[in-house]
């Protein structure tokens, strides 16, 4: 062998053991569009021998000059995306064609990966989007039902018990306070308050929810109750209760669909030790022993047992898209609460719903009566009321000044701490909104601390207390009022706070 010839094929060896190890997959095809040679990587993306291969025709169009990105198909029905490069060649003498092949499969994993990252920033952009957006609103929304309230609440003490009109503004009142509550449920949903947790009588709650769940109803469904009358309290926020009760009410309507049928609402006690034995699907933390439970019975569609535990999951809906979440959030709610959810269905005779609390001790809940304040009842010295809500500042005014209070007012944090500095020797009380221009209430509220560490404040405000005891840990002494409120909370405040200082 010459000189030449030894290092021509020292020079091919090389160049095949380069091709051979090269990353991406190269493939040669002769005009016609037979394979004529094929490296290991490329075996490896075709998922096939070499020698299964060498031979057969290329499975994808030949075009010089081509770049394109394909899904490889193997014999088992897998798919590898490739992108391919084509250019022409000279291969034992003819022209031929060199296909370049690079896996893709993890660039599209990155890809996806980060379109799936920036869904994931939009979606949470829009959370937030609206929750600023539900926090104005229920911060707005509470100063006018604020006004609503404190008027009706006056108007009653005008006209007494015995008036017509009473009924009418009692009416007025419970309903401006039910939409607090609704303004609250914003409020938490906004990551800006959280559920104010209350004794609840599930009886009295569903009774004044009548006409509310005739509505979130379709029109072939009649609705039966059969409520315990002397049934034991519960410790739960009364909005999110309500939403519990509409979600699964809903939910039984849809199961009507457009046939009619009946939906039961049902409350009672139950020994919840039992509860299992009859076949339910349970999740949640069933109460120790004796419980409460509220009941929604449907006579629809119903359900197969391999569907029961997939209601919950987010997203899993039998209905039309964006429906999905409803059950998946009401499971939440009743976690929170140490409760629980109980299922048992069957396909074509209806579903019923269990929702079970633990219950309180009824020598406990004979201590959430109130007291009724004495109407009477005159107090004394100068209040300053600061509120940037015309109507709500007016109203608390003429409550304070009924009360034989002397009242100051000012419209912003600014205006209250220059009328504060200037009477600050007289004024023995502070009613404070936290959310102001120019200076919020947490602002003002240090400014008066400063210049007076004894003077009595009751902080108003949207958000619960205890959103306001953590801003307000450590500041001094203060009380507090959550908007809207009745006219007799006010008066319980100042009284107790006039009586403690005299």
């Amino acid at each position: 062998m010459t000189d030449s010839s030894a290092q021509q094929q020292a020079s091919e060896q090389e160049f095949r053991a380069l091709v051979e190890h090269n990353i991406d997959g190269l493939v040669i095809v002769t005009h016609d569009g037979t394979i004529r040679y094929i490296n290991t990587a490329a075996c490896r993306l075709f998922q096939r021998p070499a020698e299964a291969l060498i031979g057969t025709p290329i499975t994808f169009p030949i075009v010089a000059g081509h770049t394109t990105e394909i899904d490889l198909i193997s014999p088992q029905g897998s798919r590898t995306p490739v992108e391919v490069r084509i250019v022409s060649v000279n291969w034992e003498g003819h022209t031929s064609y060199l296909a370049c092949l690079r896996d893709l499969t993890e660039h599209r994993k990155t890809e996806e990966e980060r379109e799936r990252l920036s869904i994931q920033m939009q979606y949470a952009q829009k959370l937030e989007s609206l929750g600023v957006l539900a926090g104005g609103i229920a911060h707005e929304f509470n100063n006018l039902l604020m006004a609503i309230v404190a008027r009706t609440g006056l108007a009653l003490r005008i006209v007494g018990p015995d008036s017509p009109a009473s009924t009418h503004l009692e009416h007025i009142k419970t309903s401006g306070l039910r939409g607090g509550e609704l303004a609250n449920q914003m409020l938490t949903y906004a990551g800006k308050g959280k559920p104010v947790i209350q004794r609840i009588n599930v009886t009295h709650l569903i009774q004044d929810m009548t006409q509310l769940l005739r509505l979130s109803v379709s029109k072939q469904a009649t609705l039966e109750y059969n409520l315990l009358a002397d049934i034991p309290l519960i410790e739960a926020d009364p909005s999110q209760l309500r939403q519990l009760i509409i979600s699964v009410l809903t939910n039984a309507s849809e199961a009507l669909g457009d046939h009619n049928g009946v939906i039961t609402i049902s409350t009672g006690t139950a020994d919840t030790k039992t509860s299992q034995s009859k076949g339910w699907y349970v999740t949640g933390a069933l109460p120790a022993s004796q419980g409460i439970y509220i009941d929604v019975r449907d006579t629809g569609s119903g359900m197969d047992s391999e569907t029961i535990p997939k209601i919950f999951d987010p997203f899993f809906s039998t209905k039309f898209t964006g429906r999905g979440l409803g059950l998946a959030a009401l499971l939440g709610i009743v976690r929170a609460l140490n409760g629980a959810v109980a299922v048992t269905s069957r396909t074509g005779e209806g579903t019923h719903f269990r929702l079970l609390f633990p219950s309180i001790d009824s020598t406990q809940s004979s201590q959430t009566k109130g007291n009724t304040p004495d109407l009477c009842w005159k107090g004394k010295g100068t209040a300053l009321v600061v509120d940037d809500e015309e109507d709500v500042r007016i109203a608390s005014q003429l409550i304070l000044e009924e009360m034989g209070v002397t009242v100051l007012t000012a419209g912003d944090g600014e205006a209250g701490l220059e009328v504060y500095s200037r009477y600050r020797h007289e004024i023995t009380l502070v009613l404070l909104d936290l959310t102001m221009p120019r200076m919020n209430g947490a602002q003002l509220f240090k400014e008066i601390r400063a210049l007076s560490h004894d003077v009595p404040c009751i902080l108003s405000s949207g958000y619960n207390e205890e959103e306001a005891a953590q801003r307000f840990q450590g500041t001094g002494r203060y009380d507090f009022l959550q908007k809207p409120y009745q006219i007799d909370d006010l008066i319980a405040k100042v009284r107790k706070i006039i009586e403690t200082d005299s």
